[in-house]
């Protein structure tokens, strides 16, 4: 649970009360139930004409140096394809069409609390990735040689998309 500690409307001191089936923080004041809910995020899928998967290499925290799919936080006036395909350009200089909705999982982060990550698969055709933004690599890796992936909802992603390809 978030380590919040005053109501957003009032300002008065929030509690831990049971509310709605579970434990959540409630201004004593006004009755304002804050919710706690994971941030939303994209991680796109592409795959070239050679089955090849794209990956980035971090250029920051959390996991800075390692591989994993591009993508990234959800604004607020952003659509999921709408975000997915912003981050893809973002990291990899590449523009795509958002064809299918993979899967969501929930992602434990140090830096954020929860993320839902939800997988979308991206056609990009055969244009070569160019790192930029948040990556310092980017590139097509072959199926039998993936590196290996810290974020347990990419690798849930992954496996859940050459499954259903």
């Amino acid at each position: 649970m978030n380590d919040y500690k005053y109501c957003p409307i009032c300002g008065s001191p929030l509690e831990k009360k049971p509310a709605e089936g579970r434990e959540r923080l409630i201004c004593g004041e006004c009755g304002k139930i804050c919710y706690c809910n994971p941030l939303p995020a994209t991680a796109c899928l592409v795959v070239n004409s050679k089955g090849s998967l794209l990956l980035v290499k971090r250029a920051i925290a959390p996991r800075k140096g390692e591989w994993c799919l591009p993508g990234g936080f959800i604004e607020m006036d952003e659509t999921l394809p709408e975000a997915a395909l912003r981050e893809l350009l973002e990291e990899t200089g590449l523009c795509g069409c958002a064809e299918q909705f993979i899967g969501a999982y929930i992602q434990k982060s140090d830096m954020y609390g929860s993320v839902l990550v939800v997988g979308v698969g991206v056609a990009v055709g055969d244009a070569e990735p160019v790192p930029g933004d948040d990556a310092s690599e980017a590139k097509f890796f072959p199926r039998a040689d993936l590196p290996k992936i810290p974020f347990e909802s990419h690798t849930n992603l992954i496996k859940k998309y050459f499954e259903t390809a």
